[in-house]
């Protein structure tokens, strides 16, 4: 290569012979229908496939004569050749992968030469265009050895005129691909880091005199009865336009001829395109020889008196920030793995996505025009590694360099570029409401020029931008209110939204979370309080949960055929940010993570509160912004009482959108039992292509009444029972049970009954859980030893009454260092059936953390393998994370109750117990109390889940260890967001909790 025309380093040369942008659309052959797959246009020949390939470890190794060599080994186009053996790929979220040393990137710069050949029949005079709509990072085309040009920008389409370097018959074309260009300072993504052609790409035969691009807009007006579609067309060419609606009834058609540009149609009473209902007009363009086919929304988005409006509606983004990762394929994702997840979306109530931190695939953004999503499509443009380039060692841990590039004139062209690349190419999407300048790269002048760009050239949309950090002196940038049209933040917590941006006087705009509720590993567990803000005030837009899938590489499979995922430093980086990439609302596979379970019923359509609930009053809230609930939904009242059924009853919700509607149940007024809750349940009316007529939307579920749990024993003075003590231990012994308390511990550390062991290692009494990706304070947790925390036992007696041996202890749990942290003042009866009733006093000491959990830890027998209870379930369940489950009976087996993080955590616990039976067989045994409580079942101990980096590395503990809590701190968000909220710590520092445990075996008689 002639290192003369080098341009990987020079930011002013970012295309080089690649065609004006233009909006993305695929010619068809006039006698086609242009609405049909792309793959089925007679104009675009697909050129993915096995093409020959050639690695290099650093651009400096390619040959001069590298276009003559022909030993290549073979890889698919589209690709990451990371997943293919060469390189590795690496994972780092801020810090960038190579030395800061804008423009210039390190010499060791691996290179990738793709070479194959195709066949062209030229005689039919039309001109080839050769597209690749994503090679990462920057790449170098030849055809027949001819240099063609060079471009940049990874994820959006180049687009070069070949023609003149064609021949008929077979041709051969060779790209150049550079894993790293001055483009790379711009494209630091939270992300793995892999390099390849890895969109499609495909040619497009094409009459010189032809469309150029056009841009469909929409105007409403008359309290949207009358609409009109304008389409502005460059074409060097006569141009029929046709307007159609979804039927295919022609609605308008226009000749544009003798220099025309601009087709008008007026349609009367329009359906608007909405995410409840996205309605698509279809408007053909048709010269002689190529026909060009675009579905249309009618829609208007703006802002009024700071609210954020949809076709005159006040609308909530119900989001999710995405990536393009697949666990095998890497950033390459085709139309159906889109469609996987968008239907996933759909089924879990998203409506709305960031395509975080770049624009996506063209066909992802028709589908979410079809399928009804509202979008942020953000620029491909991030530098969030300056924050750490900047640092020094006066300023380590700041942000205040931000906007060390974004700043720089040498990279003014680049910024414009991506923005300019993005908005030309998706102008015609209806789905798209807002432009994003890009992410985490800092505000400057370079910046402000964009965003002013972008509104002069699309007024029609809105602005959004996070990084509105400004810089001092003469670089600070003008007032970014003039050109950004909402308040976007990362994390900030629902008390700052309600008490602080709302509290603002010299903030007019509308707010959204572009980032919100993190969703790393177990997580999640702030949603509602986060949407019980945004629903209070028409303000608030929205939210984006970060993120949608975890990051995880299949790297092969376990012993039973479970995939095995790895993450930042599997593959040996130099540098990486470790699980951070593991933070999604679904596991690599697009198995639904419990957060997402989670989300799907907090951004449910509908919300019931109780009026009266003694007179069977409600009102429903419909959160729909257009439709009426009854259009959509479908209601049935199941009413349970100690999670059994007692009432079904179907309910009529004609409840217009934005509105509520008192709605009385007479069945329901004045009923009684010993634990009744209503659950109502939202079906689905209709069949969708994401879900069939009945799926289950979401629901409400409301305590009806309760009476005052009093738990007994189940008999008294049926059996004799026995104690007897000596120094280590009291013995207690009845009719079928024999229990040894141990004195050092204050705990039992033998349980026999009917001659069948129930624990088999003793008790502990337990503080510490596995922490979950939220938990920062972790450290702290370990400081005063909870994880392993020491018995000091002051004083034990036991005394025996006719029915009952009572045993009584003075207690102190602490670690080495510090003072004790717990002080326990403790009851534990056993009555002659062999039920034991244990009761706690406990005290924490002053200046402690708030703690993970206080309970009691058993290890049973592992034929304990099945567990019923009465709780929240089905999914895991935390004081703050219980939306997604529900108060009933619940069976599993224990080992289907790990929920298996990849990074293995604190997993599946379940709150709001009234009880917790575990079985072997015929034998069970009981855990049960007065006041509802926490309980965990599993397979692995907590010591495991916290010492292991991988989920394909826990080893089972051959035990059934049961967790009885009297509370579990809840879970947060708080690996990047917020500190866990008050209300859901356990911060006590006096608290009594007691709990039953029964035995019981069934008893068979032979017939």
């Amino acid at each position: 290569m002639n290192q003369n025309t080098l341009y990987h380093e020079d930011p002013q040369q970012l295309h080089i012979n690649t065609e004006k942008n233009r909006n993305y659309f695929i010619p068809f052959s006039p006698e086609q229908d242009a609405f049909a797959p792309r793959e089925q246009s007679g104009r675009l020949f697909l050129l993915n496939g096995q093409w020959n390939f050639r690695y290099y470890d650093s651009f400096e190794d390619l040959e001069e004569n590298f276009l003559e060599i022909n030993e290549y080994a073979r890889i698919p186009v589209p690709s990451n050749w990371q997943l293919h053996g060469y390189d590795v790929p690496q994972y780092t979220n801020v810090h960038y992968p190579i030395p800061y040393d804008p423009p210039y990137v390190p010499d060791q710069n691996p290179t990738g030469v793709y070479n194959r050949k195709f066949n062209v029949d030229l005689s039919d005079g039309l001109e080839r265009f050769l597209n690749f709509e994503g090679v990462d990072s920057c790449f170098y085309l030849y055809i027949n050895n001819q240099f063609v040009g060079y471009s940049q920008v990874s994820h959006m389409t180049s687009e070069f005129n070949i023609t003149q370097y064609l021949v008929s018959g077979t041709n051969a074309v060779t790209v150049v691909v550079l894993k790293w260009c001055d483009g790379t300072y711009l494209e630091d993504q939270d992300k793995w880091r892999m390099s390849g052609i890895y969109r499609d790409v495909y040619l497009l035969s094409r009459p010189k005199h032809k469309i150029d691009g056009f841009r469909i807009t929409s105007k409403l007006y008359d309290c949207y009865a009358k609409a009109d579609i304008t389409v502005d067309v460059t074409a060097a060419a006569e141009v029929t336009v046709k307007v159609f609606d979804e039927s295919d009834e022609l609605l308008g058609e226009k000749h544009l001829q003798d220099g025309e540009t601009t087709a008008l149609f007026s349609i009367d009473h329009p359906s608007l395109w909405n995410a409840e209902h996205p309605y698509l007009y279809k408007v053909t363009l048709q010269t002689e020889e190529e026909l060009i086919g675009e579905k249309v929304g009618l829609r208007e988005i703006n802002v009024n008196n700071g609210v954020i409006r949809l076709n005159g509606a006040a609308v909530k983004f119900k989001g999710v920030n995405r990536h393009d990762c697949d666990p095998v394929t890497g950033a390459v994702i085709n139309r159906e793995q889109m469609l996987v997840d968008l239907h996933l979306m759909k089924q879990h109530n998203i409506n709305s996505i960031r395509t975080s931190h770049y624009p996506n695939s063209p066909i992802f953004l028709q589908l979410c025009d079809e399928l009804g999503f509202y979008v942020i499509d953000e620029a491909d443009l991030e530098s969030h590694g300056s924050v750490e380039a900047a640092h020094t060692q006066e300023n380590n841990g700041d942000y205040s360099g931000i906007a060390l590039l974004v700043v720089r004139d040498d990279y003014e062209k680049a910024i414009l570029d991506r923005i300019d690349l993005m908005i030309t190419r998706d102008i015609n999407r209806p789905s798209v409401l807002l432009w994003s300048l890009g992410n985490e790269a800092g505000y400057s002048k370079n910046m402000e020029k964009a965003a002013k760009y972008v509104k002069q050239y699309d007024p029609t949309r809105l602005v959004h931008y996070q990084s509105m950090h400004e810089l001092e002196g003469e670089e600070k940038a003008d007032d970014s209110e003039a050109v950004l049209d909402v308040v976007s933040t990362m994390y900030s917590s629902s008390e700052w939204m309600q008490n602080d941006f709302l509290n603002n006087e010299n903030e007019k705009r509308p707010f959204l979370l572009c980032e919100y509720s993190h969703a790393m590993g177990n997580s999640s567990g702030d949603l509602e309080d986060y949407w019980k803000v945004i629903y209070s005030n028409d303000r608030f837009g929205g939210g984006f949960i970060w993120e949608w899938c975890d990051h995880g590489i299949e790297i092969g499979k376990d012993s039973n055929g479970k995939a095995k995922y790895a993450y930042g430093g599997d593959f040996n980086e130099a540098r990486h940010d470790g699980n951070f990439c593991i933070d999604g609302l679904v596991y690599p596979d697009r198995t639904p993570h419990t957060g997402l379970k989670e989300a799907k019923n907090v951004y449910r359509p509908i919300r019931i509160k109780p009026v009266s609930i003694s007179d069977g009053i409600f009102e429903f809230i419909n959160t729909y912004d257009f439709f009426d609930l009854s259009d959509k939904l479908e209601c049935n009242v199941e009413v349970t009482d100690l999670g059994k059924a007692i009432l079904k009853e179907k309910l009529d919700i004609e409840v217009p959108a934005k509105s509520s509607r008192i709605i009385t149940m007479p069945r329901l007024a004045g009923l009684t039992g010993s634990s009744v809750y209503a659950r109502f349940i939202f079906t689905q009316k209709q069949d969708a292509p994401w879900a069939d007529k009945g799926y289950e939307v979401g629901f409400d579920q409301i305590a009806i009444c309760a009476e005052r749990r009093i738990i007994k024993p189940s008999s008294h003075g049926i059996a004799p029972i026995h104690y007897s003590e000596d120094k280590k231990h009291i013995h207690i012994s009845g009719e079928n049970f024999e229990y040894r308390f141990n004195k050092s511990i204050a705990l039992f550390d033998r349980l026999l009954f009917n001659n069948r062991t129930l624990i088999e290692k003793p008790m502990e009494y337990n503080a510490f859980r596995a922490p979950t990706d939220n938990e920062w304070i972790k450290g702290e947790w370990n400081k005063f030893s909870l994880r392993n925390l020491t018995t000091k036992v002051y004083e034990t007696s036991a005394e025996q009454s006719d029915t009952h041996v009572l045993i009584r202890s003075r207690i102190a749990l602490g670690g080495h260092s510090y003072h004790n942290t717990f002080q326990l003042q403790t009851e534990t009866i056993i009555f002659d059936s062999g039920e034991i009733k244990m009761k706690y006093a406990v005290q924490v000491a002053d200046k402690r953390p708030y703690l993970p959990r206080f309970g009691v830890r058993l290890f049973m027998n592992h034929q304990f393998d099945q567990v019923e209870y009465y709780g929240y379930g089905p999914y895991e369940s935390y004081s703050d994370k219980h939306r997604a489950s529900y108060m009933g009976i619940f069976a599993q087996p224990i080992s289907a109750m790990h929920e298996d993080y990849i990074k293995p955590q604190e997993n599946s616990s379940h709150w709001g117990c009234e009880y917790v039976t575990i079985k072997a067989g015929d034998l069970k045994v009981n855990f049960e109390a007065d006041q509802s409580f926490a309980f965990n079942a599993s397979e692995y101990t907590q010591e495991e889940l916290a010492a292991k980096k991988h989920h394909y590395e826990l080893e089972k503990s051959g035990y059934s260890v049961v967790c009885i809590d009297y509370k579990q701190s809840g879970i947060g968000s708080a690996s990047c967001g917020p500190f866990l909220m008050d209300q859901y710590q356990l911060n006590e520092k006096q608290f009594e909790f007691e709990f039953w445990i029964k035995p019981t075996e069934t008893q068979f008689v032979n017939p």
